[in-house]
């Protein structure tokens, strides 16, 4: 068998040795500085996700809001709607109350008018009515006496 024999290694120099113990020195910071990121880097993942997670959250918000401002402005428009139709409603009752007025205060001078030609009416039948009595009165025989009174003017007539 053979064997190989290896060479020694080098003898470590005083040289070597401090620049042996600077890389071991940034050998640790780096592996700290690379948890440092690790962990600085979670947490930006977390703050991804929380802010993911808010946007949607507010973009639900804004699709319920945007339906909604939907909903009111078809309200506003169905309102404004109804309004003008209440306006013209308005209009045209105003129209018939006027109308209405009009015919009410034509319908009072006919009738102060009609109750004036009916009072003349009545004083002209009362007059009659007196003339009628006078007349027949003066037609009208004295009753003798033991004769039955007259009869009533109404079932009587005159004779001339």
């Amino acid at each position: 068998m053979t064997t190989i024999l290896q060479a020694p290694p080098p003898p470590r120099t005083r040289e070597d040795h401090p620049q042996l113990q600077q890389a071991h020195a940034k050998l640790a910071q780096l592996e700290q500085l690379l948890k440092q990121g690790r962990t600085h880097l979670q947490s930006l993942r977390t703050q991804v996700d929380d802010a993911r997670k808010e946007r949607d959250v507010l973009r639900a918000r804004l699709e319920q809001v945007e339906s909604e401002r939907e909903d009111v402005g078809e309200k506003h428009d169905q309102l404004a709607f109804l309004l003008g139709e209440l306006r013209a409603d308005r209009e045209r009752v105003a129209d018939e109350l006027k109308s209405t007025e009009s015919q009410r205060t034509s319908l009072e001078s006919r009738l102060e008018a009609a109750t004036g030609g009916l009072e003349q009416l009545r004083e002209a039948a009362d007059r009659a009515l007196s003339l009628a009595r006078e007349m027949i009165d003066i037609y009208t025989p004295a009753p003798a006496p033991g004769d039955a009174p007259a009869a009533d003017f109404a079932t009587s007539t005159p004779h001339e």
